[in-house]
């Protein structure tokens, strides 16, 4: 297996973990508090990225590489405005998700 559909596999657990299996998430947020569950989506967001940068640097599919980038990239940012912004204090962009 190459590394880039190792990031890919990465990044389909990170989406299942937010639409199917929520209510892991949901459970280990009510029970524990909200960092494990951030720590793990950005570690699967930086590893999924490191993966699709390494797949560029060694040229192994390099289309599959980029787009495991980006969506890496996403995922972080995914972490950076859900969990960081709400823990500073600062409004989220879209007020349609966030009842006051």
């Amino acid at each position: 297996m190459s590394i880039p559909f190792l990031g890919l596999i990465l990044q389909i657990i990170f989406f299942l973990s937010i639409s199917i299996f929520n209510f892991v998430r949901v459970y280990v947020i009510e029970h524990f508090s909200v960092y494990p569950v951030a720590f793990f989506e950005l570690f699967l967001g930086i590893l999924s990225f490191i993966c699709g940068l390494l797949g560029l640097i060694k040229k192994a599919n390099i289309g599959l590489s980029i787009m495991v980038m980006l969506f890496g990239m996403l995922i972080c940012f995914f972490f950076v405005f859900v969990y960081l912004l709400g823990e500073a204090g600062i409004e989220p962009p879209i007020r349609w998700f966030y009842s006051n």
